[in-house]
């Protein structure tokens, strides 16, 4: 098992505060950057990763709207970038076409 893995499959039972207040800090980041309201449920997890090719721990963001939106990126919580965020939530999907 990987040195990553084994430590987040290793922590302890005790909630983390770092992970926690990261966590918050881009999930209100992501609010901000789509123009949510507080109401509108978003979540941020870490999350350890054994399939094959996939990054040993990566930080899933989703917002659950009418329209449910999910990212994933390949990276602790405490490693995630701002403009990182900022960029896969603005991008358009691929074949999308610009606005006229």
């Amino acid at each position: 098992m990987n040195e990553a893995l084994s430590r987040l499959l290793g922590r302890s039972n005790r909630p983390d505060p770092a992970r926690a207040d990261r966590a918050g800090e881009i999930a209100d980041l992501v609010r901000t950057t789509l123009g949510l309201t507080a109401q509108t449920a978003v979540t941020v997890q870490e999350l350890a990763c054994a399939e094959p090719g996939c990054a040993p721990i990566e930080t899933k963001i989703a917002v659950l709207d009418e329209a449910p939106r999910r990212w994933t990126l390949h990276a602790p919580v405490s490693e995630v970038d701002d403009e990182v965020v900022r960029k896969i939530l603005t991008a358009r999907p691929e074949g999308e076409n610009e606005p006229r």
